[in-house]
């Protein structure tokens, strides 16, 4: 009996250690099984959430991301898109403004010119702007969503413009003054982003890409702020004047500037004027705006002294490019017998133009001594096509058609029509009318199908 209950003993004894042993290999085990899962888990966040930094992409990678990012065309290393004899590609650290003081929030935009029209298989590129977003610019990071979706709506009608102006008065009464010019002279000219794979111009049609890049350099992506339809050169002017030197006839003769021309467009260049325009008035805001961003002025650019060029940016080559054109700067359309239909395409006289909004944002937000990248190959940059392969695309068939649609815009929108240069009456397939209706026609047809 004695030896029996010693032998339970031992039994129950051996079974305790037992278990216990089990348990704490379950707890090791467990502890095995979840530490270095986390560990894992952790090193995988940071693979995953960490990009590379800039500096340290392959040409691979930049050329991927440049097909879909234009801000990324400065880094690629391909002879074919630069000013001959010049260095092939940028730095990373060659994107930043070394101009302006080192605590400035703007040293890293800067601007790239994409002149190329055509895709990698000769084909029409298509051109889709990019507006900028006022939740992603640093100069509204201390205001709310609401006053961004109040921006947005502002345009629609007088109720909304107040509701606007009654919560910025309200809200950031300290920053009233600022706020209010922003809108009333930029933000109030936004238009829908163009998106066309082509332009006409009377009986011409020419395939549609170029662009302007508003680019932001970060550690480790290059952010693009926006993008804009473009127009760059094509055309040289041939000016017949009398003996008192009068104008009597202004023509035009193709100059386009690839191959053995292509010195005239720089790699690179400097924004080193920023110009105003004479419909909107130069007031204590620009000048306050202006000295934070480095600089510009009230001045207004002429061409020949006789048309206004707004919102001129002097574009100046930096000097390893001798060859290069000067004098030439980025501002809106404005010669009326070459629309802002043509935005897209190779149609200036040399100068890089863009739309009305356009123009006003990129001369509020880019800073003074920005660099400016101008990138292209001679195949890509220019193409006429035929009338033939597009007249079905065209959205009105008669002049009747165009005249209600242009009826409609003064009535619906006439800041906009004023904008886009859109008569009551006109031609139904010129450049102006095809780039209004690229703007607006859904909305027109949503309302004429809902009478």
């Amino acid at each position: 009996m004695k030896k029996k209950t010693i032998s339970s003993y031992l039994r129950t004894f051996r079974y305790v250690i037992s278990l216990l042993a089990i348990i704490n290999l379950l707890s090791c085990n467990e502890a095995i099984e979840t530490m270095p899962k986390k560990i894992d888990e952790t090193r995988d966040n940071e693979h995953i959430y960490k990009p590379k930094r800039i500096d340290q992409l392959g040409q691979e990678v930049i050329l991927l991301y440049s097909k879909s990012n234009s801000c990324y065309l400065p880094l690629l290393k391909d002879s074919s898109l630069y000013y001959p004899g010049s260095d092939v590609g940028f730095q990373w650290l060659e994107l930043f403004n070394d101009s302006l003081s080192e605590g400035s929030e703007y040293k890293n935009r800067y601007l790239v010119g994409d002149f190329m029209a055509l895709n990698e298989e000769q084909e029409s590129r298509g051109i889709e702007e990019k507006n900028p977003k006022m939740n992603e610019l640093i100069d509204f990071k201390k205001y709310d969503e609401k006053l961004f979706k109040l921006f947005d709506a502002a345009e629609f009608s007088i109720n909304d413009e107040e509701l606007l102006y009654a919560y910025i008065r309200n809200k950031y009464s300290t920053d009233t003054s600022a706020l209010l010019n922003f809108y009333e002279k930029v933000w109030r000219f936004k238009t829908p982003p163009y998106k066309r794979k082509f332009s006409r111009m009377k009986d011409k049609v020419y395939a549609n890409g170029q662009r302007v890049c508003l680019c932001e350099a970060r550690e480790d992506t290059l952010l693009l702020i926006a993008q804009y339809a473009t127009s760059s050169k094509r055309l040289t002017p041939s000016i017949l004047e009398d003996s008192a030197g009068n104008v009597i006839s202004t023509s035009y003769v193709q100059y386009l500037p690839i191959g053995d021309r292509r010195t005239y467009y720089a790699s690179q260049y400097r924004i080193t004027s920023k110009n105003w325009e004479s419909d909107r008035k130069y007031e204590e805001a620009d000048l306050i705006h202006d000295k934070k961003v480095g600089g510009g002025n009230k001045r207004v650019t002429y061409y020949k002294g006789r048309a206004q060029l707004p919102n001129f940016l002097l574009m100046e080559p930096t000097k390893n490019y001798p060859k290069a054109m000067r004098s030439n700067g980025i501002h809106e359309v404005a010669l009326r017998g070459l629309s802002r239909g043509m935005l897209g395409t190779a149609n200036s006289v040399g100068c890089i133009r863009l739309s009305d909004f356009g123009s006003k944002f990129t001369r509020w937000w880019v800073p003074q001594a920005a660099r400016f990248f101008v990138i292209y190959s001679n195949e890509r940059y220019h193409r006429e096509i035929s009338l033939e392969s597009i007249e079905g695309q065209l959205p009105f068939k008669s002049q009747e058609e165009g005249n209600l649609f242009r009826e409609w815009l003064h009535a619906n929108k006439p800041l906009k029509a004023k904008q886009l240069d859109i008569d009551m009456d006109g031609s139904h397939d010129n450049g102006f009318i095809l780039d209004a209706y690229n703007l607006y026609g859904e909305e027109y047809k949503n309302q004429i199908n809902d009478k």
